[in-house]
């Protein structure tokens, strides 16, 4: 297992599970068969998954992020005994949220990678120049790049279990139009990952017609932004939809307190984290930002079998996985990233081999709808069943997987408001039917 080169961001997102209910590691971890179970010893070579993502860099957050999915994944497999007769080991790889550096790493890893089965990554900075590399390579690959053009996309061995970036806009949108706002104001980052909402946020807004009345870009980590704050404000806008690194954004709407007033701020999924919660509340006051902050934030995940599966293995991993374990429970990259890892285990013993290019084609086996399957919720129990002969669909902690011809599972979005102590308040959910319905 390689060692793990990380700085700066870490931390993502705590959560709720549902409206006004607070869930946390403890209170989900509790005994469901087939959660955890002891495997037999094994003589055959491990196995390797590659988390492929930016540990360092401006988008290092993906990184805690990703092990957080991954390690728990692993460790519910390696219980049950592993795959096939082979456990399961981890490999991480940084690709600095660069495409040039990516590049390199990513090719060395095939090169020299024993038995590597599948990868969990890149982020949005990398996956354009990645994915083609890993598809001509026939290597499985649960992608976390939201930009649009994977939406159709031909590559037959990328998967993608989070929504496009655009839909992250659009149902930001959806949100707005509800809660009766007409004047919107878009206040994005230049970095590669903020701009990846706002073509969505562009055509939700004309879709909804409101009235986009401000497109302000903030170039990061600038000491001041007082003349993008005074174009904010002369604008008057009913609503601010933004997306861009905490440091940025604390300063923007500093100022903006400082020149005039907060208007209600709606933030991407990036937004719904501790590095860019606690320094913009910080910035304006608890009680502001109690008041005017929504995020509209990936997934709305339901207690269940498969999150229990999935705390258990937090817990059981916390070393490995950036502190406080409990924060992840409801992160939905981090369920994406287990949802990821089990669905590829389960495609593998469907097609009773470890070889990307043959389980490949079972992916959709497992996770599809179909009469007379039995739905599973822990990579135990789906084990299990394929080893008796029947046909399973996986549901996880992201919910049903369900990929469309393109590979890709979207899935709902929240609404959801910061309580007090940190967690996440879902206050509606926006349904895919409904971004769709927009755009």
């Amino acid at each position: 297992m390689s060692s793990k080169k990380r700085t700066g961001r870490r931390n993502f997102r705590g959560g709720l599970v549902g409206a006004g209910a607070v869930v946390g590691l403890a209170t989900i971890v509790g005994v469901v068969p087939g959660v955890v179970m002891g495997g037999a010893s094994t003589s055959k070579s491990p196995v390797t998954e590659a988390i492929v993502i930016a540990y360092t860099g401006p988008t290092s957050f993906e990184g805690g992020a990703a092990d957080s999915g991954v390690y728990p994944a692993v460790y519910q497999i390696n219980k049950a005994g592993g795959i096939l007769g082979h456990q399961m080991t981890i490999t991480t790889e940084d690709t600095r949220g660069d495409p040039a550096d990516a590049v390199p790493v990513v090719d060395k890893l095939l090169a020299t990678t024993s038995n590597l089965v599948g990868v969990t990554g890149p982020g949005t900075a990398s996956a354009p120049t990645i994915v083609p590399i890993l598809n001509a390579a026939h290597m499985t690959d649960m992608t976390w790049g939201g930009e649009a053009s994977f939406d159709r996309s031909n590559y037959s061995y990328m998967w993608r279990l989070i929504p496009p970036d655009p839909a992250n806009g659009q149902a930001m949108a959806v949100w707005a139009k509800e809660r009766g706002y007409h004047r919107v104001a878009a206040v994005f980052g230049t970095d590669s990952g903020s701009q990846g909402d706002l073509p969505g946020v562009l055509k939700g807004v004309a879709a909804s017609h409101a009235q986009l009345v401000a497109n302000i870009s903030l170039t990061p980590d600038q000491p001041s932004y007082r003349a993008e704050v005074e174009r904010v404000l002369a604008s008057h806008p009913q609503v601010i939809m933004t997306e861009s690194d905490g440091t940025t954004a604390a300063t923007f709407f500093a100022e903006m307190k400082q020149l005039g007033h907060i208007v209600p701020i709606i933030g991407t999924t990036a937004t719904a984290i501790s590095t860019w919660i606690n320094p913009v509340r910080s910035a304006i006051g608890s009680s502001d930002f109690a008041k005017y902050f929504t995020a509209v934030a990936d997934g709305t995940p339901k207690p269940s079998a498969a999150t229990v599966a999935y705390a258990a293995g937090l817990k059981a991993e916390a070393s490995k996985v950036p502190a406080p374990a409990a924060q992840w429970v409801t992160n939905p990259y981090s369920g994406a990233g287990y949802d990821g890892v089990i669905v590829q285990a389960l495609a593998m013993d469907a097609a009773h081999s470890t070889s990307p290019q043959t389980y490949n084609k079972f992916i959709n086996a497992v996770t599809a709808k179909g009469a007379g399957k039995t739905v599973v919720y822990t990579y135990a129990q789906g084990k299990a069943a394929l080893a008796k002969g029947k046909h399973i669909q996986y549901i996880g902690v992201t919910g049903p997987v369900l990929f469309d011809k393109y590979r890709n599972a979207f899935g709902n979005e929240a609404a959801e408001q910061i309580t007090a102590s940190d967690q996440i308040k879902v206050v509606r959910v926006i349904t895919e039917q409904q971004i769709q319905a927009l755009g």
